[in-house]
């Protein structure tokens, strides 16, 4: 008995040595190496790190970063750091020195966070790394440099923007009243991206604002940001068995039958038609040519349907919301972003919009533009840093989680070199 004691405890200790104390090193290492930029007080509690300061309500957590983003630029750090418990997360919020980081081939694999998402997207182009990210962009990217492709486009985005137009109107009908625009603008350019990138017509705009695809994107968004922010979320085995979890597999269900749906229908017009060359071919067309030719299978093809109808529509909308917002909080230069159009369209309103008027809309270019610095529709991305190296004299770690936080570079006017000439200043708004 003794002798099984002594064996036990020499295994409990062998254990220790191997695995923990050299990670209670690394975590000893790490609080040395970040002190200077760890502006939140830590916990008193052992190894909870800021976790008692991360709220769960997302924008709330938004506001703590542009706070910390703005106390770390003012003290010109241009880096900070939170500790998920034992986790160091760096975010990066000045531009300058960030170009030797992001410019490195070295450093193109993504962050943790975004194994978060492959339950939904799998390890489509959003989400794979080294080797596979590089095969699936190179058979993907041609997709999007044919311009003829997109002219032949242009008519569906005139479709469905008279389709949200009209929708709209009917909401300026109502006096009195506040609407969201997002699950309006959502829809429409759920419709766009669904007919543009596989040649299926989903009607999401002749439904009313509580499109399910819509709806279940936004929502599977907002769940996947708030499991990235709560460590105990991190581990599918306990996360599938709370509410949050089961609330999220169902939404998967609904948009992988959707995206499974579309390619299937695709698929059979595809094989009926693949003689035709009269056929237009869309983004999916191509992936099922790489199918044919034992390249890509068929699961392959539905992540990068799903990354393309979530990345394609979600984003876009958010730009297109944010922009929309901007405009009626500066009234001024929505008047001359509507005197660009009165003078490229004239009296005829009616008319669709060409590649060549798009050309003549500079302006408007430039607010778009301005509008995507001072809200920009993905605020930050996450890279996992693969080699130690140094950003603005500060060391960061290899293995260390480094957020670019966008948002918070943006609004850094000195990063930018502006315009005059097109803007006039009057898009360097103070938000």
């Amino acid at each position: 008995m003794e002798c099984l004691s002594i064996i036990f405890l020499t295994s409990f200790f062998l254990l220790i040595l191997k695995y923990i104390l050299p990670f209670l090193i690394q975590y000893i290492q790490l609080r040395q190496d970040y002190r200077d930029i760890s502006f939140l007080p830590l916990s008193s509690f052992p190894l909870v790190g800021n976790l008692h300061q991360i709220d769960s309500r997302g924008y709330v957590f938004f506001q703590l970063l542009c706070q910390m983003s703005k106390e770390c630029q003012i003290k010109r750090k241009g880096i900070f750091c939170l500790w998920y418990a034992i986790w160091p997360i760096t975010f990066v919020c000045a531009a300058k020195g960030l170009e030797t980081f992001i410019s490195n081939s070295k450093q193109l694999v993504k962050s943790f966070d975004y194994k978060l998402f492959e339950p939904w997207l799998k390890t489509g182009l959003l989400t794979s790394n080294n080797d596979k990210w590089r095969t699936r962009r190179r058979l993907i990217t041609p997709s999007f440099h044919d311009t003829e492709l997109l002219r032949s486009f242009i008519h569906i985005f005139n479709e469905q923007a008279i389709i949200l137009t009209h929708r709209l109107e009917q909401l300026a009908q109502q006096s009195n009243k506040t609407y969201d625009l997002y699950p309006y603008i959502s829809a429409c350019t759920l419709d766009i991206i669904a007919e543009t990138a596989t040649g299926t017509h989903l009607k999401a705009q002749f439904g009313d604002e509580n499109n399910t695809v819509v709806q279940a994107t936004t929502r599977i968004g907002e769940i996947i940001n708030c499991r990235m922010r709560f460590p105990w979320l991190w581990p599918a085995f306990i996360f599938n068995q709370l509410p949050i979890g089961r609330e999220h597999n169902r939404l998967l269900k609904i948009l992988h039958d959707c995206s499974r749906q579309v390619i299937e229908e695709r698929l059979v017009a595809f094989n009926a038609d693949e003689m035709n060359c009269k056929r237009r071919l869309v983004f999916l067309d191509s992936l099922l040519i790489q199918m044919h030719a034992q390249k890509l299978s068929l699961d392959d093809i539905q992540e990068e349907v799903d990354t393309f109808m979530f990345e394609g529509h979600d984003t876009t909308a958010a730009a297109l919301n944010f922009f929309c917002y901007l405009m009626g909080c500066y009234p001024d230069i929505q008047g001359k972003v509507q005197a660009e159009l009165d003078a490229i369209f004239a009296d005829d309103r009616e008319r669709p919009c060409t590649l060549e008027d798009i050309e003549q809309m500079t302006y408007l270019d430039c607010v778009i533009k301005e509008s995507m610095r001072i809200l920009p529709p993905v605020p930050s991305i996450a890279r996992e840093a693969q080699i130690d190296f140094t950003y603005r004299d500060q060391i960061v770690r290899k293995g260390t989680t480094v957020f670019i936080f966008i948002y918070g570079i943006h609004l850094i006017k000195m990063s930018f070199p502006i315009q005059i000439n097109l803007i006039q200043n009057d898009l360097l708004i103070s938000h």
